[in-house]
């Protein structure tokens, strides 16, 4: 019986141990989260509810495009704004961890009359060539 009390006794602090280990791999080394980064329009009340969608000839409307950082680094972007596959404006901003950044975007594209025209906004993390996200907002010249 005095061996086998041994041998549970060595099980059991083998057990202890590997369970230390890993809760220190858990605590010190473990990512704490997905990387992912946050992008969003808003419109010019800082909300989702009231994007332009009917806009009169030759007016301009603002949007707000935003950004969050959530790579657990610093990360480098690139915005591109498009409008039937033609680059309008590109904007290029490096955030560090968790940070947010916002800037206003003024559609000035309302010359021609029609419906279910639309701006894309492509996102670019570091140095990719393809788009990371896309968003696009359809609107009406009326």
């Amino acid at each position: 019986m005095n061996r086998m009390n041994k041998i549970i006794k060595g099980i059991l602090i083998v057990i202890l141990i590997v369970a230390i280990l890993q809760v220190t791999y858990l605590v010190v080394f473990h990512n704490p989260g997905q990387d992912y980064t946050e992008f969003y329009i808003l419109d010019n009340n800082n909300d989702t509810l009231n994007y332009p969608t009917n806009v009169s000839q030759n007016s301009v409307e603002k949007v707000i495009i935003g950004i969050t950082n959530q790579e657990h680094q610093d990360m480098n972007y690139t915005i591109i704004v498009s409008k039937d596959n033609q680059t309008i404006t590109k904007f290029n901003e490096t955030l560090k961890d968790k940070e947010t950044k916002e800037f206003p975007y003024y559609i000035d594209n309302t010359k021609n009359i029609g419906i279910n025209q639309s701006i894309n906004f492509n996102l670019y993390k570091g140095n990719v060539s393809l788009p990371y996200r896309s968003l696009y907002i359809r609107y009406n010249v009326i």
